[in-house]
């Protein structure tokens, strides 16, 4: 948040105070539906699923339906506007930042409960931020700048204090961190959290949320009942089940089938089927923006170098050598027709990739121009690997390494789980078979690929990312310290670690967009992985039985139906026909949403996703 005159934020404050008031207010008058179909009968969604849940606590989290089960069932400290994503109040319902920019303040959420009765309280709050800084726990510990950061502290119940060494605006981008109930973990050391399941059998998962974890069966399906007691309104369905298929073309005729209610279409050609059948059919289809994207990375850990990461220096490498070298990795991006893979592969329901930080994100997006664009062009490829002395000696039609004489034979590892996986790794194979450089394609399931990238026992893999709302924590992936945690290639590069700090250490988008914009221009200049495209996402729903979807979307105008940043949709969701009042939770939130606008974040529009799997993150 920008430094404001403080006349203004007396005005900001009165505002606050008097929506807020209406907003307890109606939170308080809403109750969940208890019929559905028949009487008695429990209202019930249900989501279909290809991916897997492996985790569901908070710190170690990593694949979507992990975060989507986690938003469901836990809090953030500030909630994202509906509309734009940039923060807004959620158990924050105020915060100041002090003239010399090192304090923030936050005034937290009165009279909120934990799903098990228990007060919520701003010692909760300071409980899960310093237990992942002192813990070092990785998938949360860059949102709360570690270098920076002096203190977290609740001054009060209703009262957090953090103060830094330097301005940061890290405490309003907002932070991703979960907020985990004191009461039962704050005895708990450091490895017993990371070790922590969260979630037993017969024993609910205890969260602040709209929603509770309160059945799992591993590699079946899960399900979450409504908390009736939540802060910004109790949801309209009793219960929210998610079932596992094994493929898209199950999971599509059990949509069809009316066994599911809605889900994320990963096959193109299952997606368009059902959008020519119509609304009609009974199902809405929805093309969302196109904020994530799939990545070819590469194995760079070198245990030998001077400024390897630690980790990779401890683990080793199985990886070919030869990717460490930059020409190599330019040689292959040369090779890769981007276009096609989006005209064939997506049916263009998606655009070429270039960066991390997606074009969506306008404010910090970088865009290369003129000779700065690495195209598609196969002879330019084959004459660079020449050049710098990768010829075939021994006449097998691979080169080889000038350094060692072995092949450029790599392992390509592909994600079962995905649609278009294997097709993108035929395209890439043929491609490399053009200049010299045999891949070895591999399918693992993402359990799998995830022991492979954390022993670093692997040469090329293509996975996907769902970036933050803000892109400090997808520029954070790519620093040293992240190798053996987020980072998918050990990159290390001591210049490109300053320039992070740096970004994380101004308070205005006008400094920080240039810096984000040059770090973005040194990894496509590297090229530890490479963007292959922006797809968008598809979605499809029963609209014959249910509303609230379609005209919820966040962020607006284009964004997606379900598995948003805020609860909103989830809230909003209800049997088709149901009349939801000014006394429903959708009057809550619309108030965060006002609220979001009157105190501005600088931010951006981004999508966030986490598309790994689960287990070491530490």
């Amino acid at each position: 948040m920008r430094k404001v005159h403080k006349g203004l934020l007396v005005i900001i404050s009165g505002v606050i105070t008097m929506f807020l008031a209406a907003g307890g207010a109606w939170a308080q008058s809403a109750t969940p539906s208890t019929t559905a179909g028949g009487a008695g009968q429990p209202i019930t969604f249900v989501e279909g699923t290809i991916n897997d849940m492996r985790t569901v606590n908070p710190w170690k989290a990593i694949e979507s339906p992990e975060y989507e089960v986690l938003a469901l069932n836990f809090d953030t400290l500030e909630n994202f506007n509906k509309d734009d994503l940039t923060a807004a109040p959620g158990f924050a319902t105020s915060w100041t930042q002090s003239e010399d920019g090192l304090t923030w303040t936050f005034q937290i959420r009165d009279g909120a409960t934990w799903q098990d009765g228990q007060p919520f309280t701003a010692e909760d709050v300071a409980f899960s931020f310093n237990k992942t800084l002192d813990c070092s726990l990785g998938n949360s510990l860059d949102y709360l700048v570690p270098k920076f950061t002096k203190s977290i502290e609740a001054t009060s119940p209703t009262e957090l204090v953090w103060t830094t060494s330097v301005p940061t605006l890290a405490p309003v981008r907002p932070p991703w961190v979960y907020i985990a109930p004191e009461h039962l973990w704050g005895n708990s050391s450091c490895d017993e959290i990371k070790k922590a399941p969260f979630f037993e059998d017969g024993k609910p998962m205890i969260g602040s949320g709209p929603f509770q974890l309160t059945e799992w069966k591993k590699g079946e399906s899960w399900t979450m009942d409504a908390n009736p007691n939540y802060w910004g309104g109790a949801p309209h369905i009793d219960k929210f089940t998610v079932v596992k298929y094994d493929n898209s073309e199950a999971l599509v005729n059990a949509l069809k089938n009316g066994e599911i209610d809605y889900a994320y279409i990963g096959s193109v050609d299952l997606f368009q089927q059902l959008q020519a059948a119509g609304p009609e059919s009974g199902i809405t289809t929805h093309v969302g923006p196109a904020i994530s994207f799939d990545q070819m990375s590469f194995n760079m850990c070198d245990p030998t170098a001077a400024d390897a990461a630690p980790y990779c220096a401890k683990t080793g490498s199985t990886g070919n050598p030869a990717l460490r070298d930059p020409v190599v990795r330019t040689a292959i991006s040369w090779a890769i027709d981007r276009q096609t893979l989006v005209s064939k592969i997506l049916a263009g329901l998606g655009s070429i990739g270039t960066t991390v930080i997606p074009p969506f994100a306008s404010a910090y997006h970088w865009e290369p121009t003129g000779d700065q664009v690495i195209g598609f062009d196969i002879a330019k490829a084959n004459d660079m690997l020449e050049q710098a002395g990768y010829t075939d000696t021994d006449n097998n039609g691979i080169r080889n390494d000038p350094k060692t004489g072995k092949d450029l034979d790599f392992r390509l590892i592909l994600r079962s789980e995905s649609d278009v996986g294997t097709q993108v790794g035929d395209y890439v194979t043929g491609w490399l078979k053009q200049i010299g450089i045999k891949t070895e394609p591999e399918v693992l399931t993402d359990g799998k690929l995830v022991s492979a990238w954390y022993d670093n026992d692997y040469d090329l893999y293509i996975w996907g990312w769902f970036p933050d709302p803000d892109p400090d924590f997808m520029l954070s992936t790519f620093t040293s310290h992240q190798c053996g945690v987020w980072s998918d290639t050990c990159y290390a590069n001591p210049a490109y670690d300053k320039m992070y700090t740096q970004q994380q250490t101004t308070d205005n988008v006008q400094e920080r967009a240039p810096i984000v914009q040059q770090m973005q221009q040194t990894l496509y200049t590297d090229i530890p992985e490479i963007v292959l495209y922006y797809d968008k996402y598809l979605e499809a729903y029963n609209s014959r039985d249910w509303q609230g979807l379609e005209d919820n979307q966040s962020p607006t105008p284009d964004g997606y139906l379900w598995a948003q940043y805020t609860p909103y949709s989830a809230l909003t969701l209800a049997p088709r026909g149901t009349e939801t009042s000014s006394s429903s939770s959708s009057s809550v939130l619309l108030i965060v949403g006002i609220l979001g606008a009157i105190i501005v974040i600088v931010g951006i529009v981004m999508i966030a996703r986490r598309g790994k799997s689960d287990e070491d993150l530490a």
